[in-house]
């Protein structure tokens, strides 16, 4: 991690060379100014729109998120979109999911459900897990294209594969209560679920599944005190079902 003094002079640096036009240093600094203490979110705004006028996919895409969460400034879904589908015609896959979860919404563009699919398998031939699991999704509910359950499903195990959490929690479930193209198996469940909680953020869902499979043996070994664990957990992120589990548990 880089002190305080190096990230400040480091940044000198790159004022200099954007002062000489130097577009990818633009670039730098905006990052910088986005990702790194001090941050400046407005200043990074406007190096993004620098590097991103100079024809920088990478800039247009961030500038773009910048301008979706309104960081660093007033919200614009449609400049949003705008910069995303420039980028994305340049080539930037990232880009492309987000400009097809823009579609997929209507946040600053005309809702096309066909559009946001094609977005999505452009980004997911090119490997990105986001766009696997959007395409998955838009695959098992029939979202701007027929709906397709063994397609979903491939998709959504690809993107688990790369590490998406959302992507295994949804197979882990999928498993778990036999639905959505997948047999009914818990043991295949279980280590999806356990990588979706492990992954990312409090998964109450997943957590809650493992808190049944854990107090059953249903396709892991029985352990009441993993099961207490993971109810307790779930119950915390917010799951009212696994309150009632907690409760059941404790009078057991």
């Amino acid at each position: 991690m880089p002190t305080r003094a190096q990230i400040l002079a480091r940044r000198a640096i790159h004022r200099t060379r954007v002062r000489a036009g130097d577009a990818r240093a633009a670039l730098a600094l905006a990052r910088s100014l986005e990702r790194e203490p001090p941050r400046d979110l407005e200043a990074a705004r406007r190096h993004y729109r620098t590097a991103a006028g100079a024809g920088l996919p990478d800039a247009m895409a961030a500038l773009g998120a910048l301008l979706r969460d309104g960081a660093g400034g007033r919200r614009d879904l449609g400049g949003a979109a705008g910069w995303f589908e420039t980028a994305a015609k340049a080539g930037d896959a990232e880009a492309a999911v987000a400009l097809g979860r823009a579609l997929l919404d209507g946040e600053g563009t005309r809702r096309d459900r066909a559009a946001a699919v094609r977005c999505f398998r452009r980004a997911a031939a090119a490997g990105v897990p986001a766009a696997m699991f959007e395409l998955g999704l838009c695959l098992r509910q029939g979202h701007g294209v027929a709906r397709d359950e063994a397609a979903s499903l491939r998709w959504l195990r690809r993107a688990a594969a790369r590490g998406h959490a959302g992507a295994a929690s949804q197979v882990g479930q999928a498993y778990w209560w036999g639905r959505s193209g997948a047999p009914r198996d818990r043991a295949r469940a279980a280590p999806f679920l356990l990588a979706a909680v492990r992954r990312g953020d409090a998964d109450a869902a997943a957590m809650y599944l493992l808190a049944l499979s854990r107090r059953d043996g249903d396709g892991v070994r029985r352990s009441p005190a993993a099961a207490w664990s993971w109810a307790r957990r779930a119950a915390e992120a917010g799951s009212a079902r696994a309150r009632a589990l907690v409760r059941r548990l404790r009078r057991s």
